[in-house]
């Protein structure tokens, strides 16, 4: 009897992890808004103030959230004001009382007037930067005797058992040309940068001479051991039109770059590139970014096929199109601009990580790119409310100096991977002098998908 309770008790555990889904993953890492961090309409404010022990109550009631600990215990934060200039660390909370006890002053100055808005923020309650460092260890200045600007993260693939190869587009000079290399590793964690050169825009007869190619998005493996790999490619007019080419495991070009050939997303005339393919259940799934002249309202579509071939290269078969972002009709961290879209596919269920920026107001933390989900539900993508979740540290490299090389910008493009119980993700971050610094992160999970 003793056994079969036991055995019993061992299956409904394995029932209730299974269910475990890629929402669950994520913590709320920037809490705005008391309801939604998407819609803003509930901002925190600031309902009692007691000077003599330093400490605030807000109209937020969710403090549990507070309490969750951080990949390296790093402590919470009080922010205020537009790009976080004023960070306070937070010291305590009561959540029986609501009283949140504050320390130091990281920057800027805290307005503790009763009506002032706030936010509470961790990044760390998500994600551990691999190494607290850059990704390789002896970061690359020049590369053929050029001088690179920064080194981006353009899809990795699994070749086999711990052998992954990271695409890794290098921007030469300020962003005046671009030219994809590569990275190896066996584990996710330790890897090389190699030299030699995959693919430039000399290589392309539709493109600037001396311009701009990037892959993006994890290549899409196909039935026959070879991968499809995205590209954005700088015309000579200096429009971006979407493209693909198709490579094998070691990384020799098979086909050629090829202009892909819907109407809406070729040609001299438009500005726009491709973010992400995947196939979910018999169904192939293509993500493409339309370009802003002014890099605002922009927009993230989605195209649908069962033959993905014969909808690149010949325009049929075409299943659906939808706009899944259109920054001027949205609120919150999707009102700016957004340039970057992964799909990432956990225990048969599919999601988004949409890259986007927010614009001024008197109480968004951020005016770069943060990072939130979507869930793929009765084929309708579904925002997770708590958007953003994944947020470069920003200021707080103040307290914590070993994250000052990531405490502006977070870019474009991630790319995505699982294994052994971790999602990693590629990615950069940055101040501004290079532009960004390569680097990885990791998220743990339950289960390995």
């Amino acid at each position: 009897m003793k056994k079969l309770l036991i055995l019993f008790l061992a299956v409904l555990n394995l029932s209730f992890q299974t269910k475990e889904n890629l929402n669950t993953v994520f913590n709320n890492s920037l809490i705005s808004d008391t309801e939604s961090n998407i819609s803003r309409l509930n901002p925190i404010r600031i309902i009692a103030i007691d000077e003599d022990n330093n400490r605030i109550k807000t109209n937020y009631i969710a403090l549990e959230n507070l309490l969750k600990e951080a990949t390296g215990n790093q402590s919470w934060f009080v922010t205020q004001s537009e790009e976080a200039t004023t960070a306070v660390e937070i010291k305590s909370v009561d959540i029986h009382s609501g009283w949140i006890t504050l320390g130091k002053t990281y920057s800027g100055f805290l307005n503790m007037d009763e009506g002032e808005t706030i936010e509470f923020f961790n990044p760390f309650v998500n994600y551990e930067i691999i190494d607290n460092k850059p990704m390789f260890e002896t970061y690359p200045t020049h590369i053929d005797d050029a001088y690179i600007n920064y080194i981006q993260s353009g899809g990795i693939l699994k070749r086999a058992e711990n052998d992954y190869v990271l695409l890794t587009p290098v921007v030469f000079g300020a962003h005046e040309k671009r030219v994809i290399y590569s990275a190896s590793s066996s584990d996710l964690e330790n890897w090389t940068f190699q030299g030699k050169k995959i693919l430039g825009t000399d290589q392309i007869p539709f493109a600037k001479k001396t311009g701009n190619v990037f892959s993006t998005g994890n290549p899409l493996e196909l039935k026959n051991g070879t991968f499809l790999v995205l590209l954005g490619v700088e015309q000579p007019n200096g429009n971006y039109t979407s493209a693909y080419m198709i490579i094998n495991k070691e990384l020799e070009i098979l086909q050629s770059p090829q202009e892909i050939k819907i109407p809406a997303w070729h040609g001299p005339s438009q500005n726009s590139f491709p973010l992400a393919i995947t196939k979910h259940k018999d169904l192939f799934r293509v993500l493409f970014h339309r370009r802003s002249s002014k890099f605002i309202e922009s927009e993230i579509h989605e195209i649908t096929t069962k033959n993905i071939l014969n909808l690149l290269d010949k325009n049929k078969g075409m299943h659906s199109s939808k706009i899944i972002q259109k920054a001027k009709t949205e609120t919150g961290y999707l009102h700016g601009k957004a340039d970057d879209a992964s799909y990432i596919s956990f225990h048969s269920e599919l999601y988004i990580l949409l890259g986007s920026e927010e614009l001024p107001s008197e109480y968004l933390t951020s005016f770069n790119r943060e990072y939130g989900l979507l869930k793929l539900e009765n084929n309708k993508w579904i925002h997770d409310k708590r958007s953003p979740l994944l947020i470069n540290p920003v200021s707080i490299h103040n307290k914590y100096p070993e994250y000052d090389w990531a405490s502006d910008h977070l870019g474009g493009f991630i790319s995505p991977m699982f294994k052994d119980s971790f999602l990693y993700l590629f990615l950069t971050f940055g101040t501004d002098n290079p532009d960004y610094l390569l680097s990885g992160i990791k998220i743990k999970t339950t289960l390995q998908d």
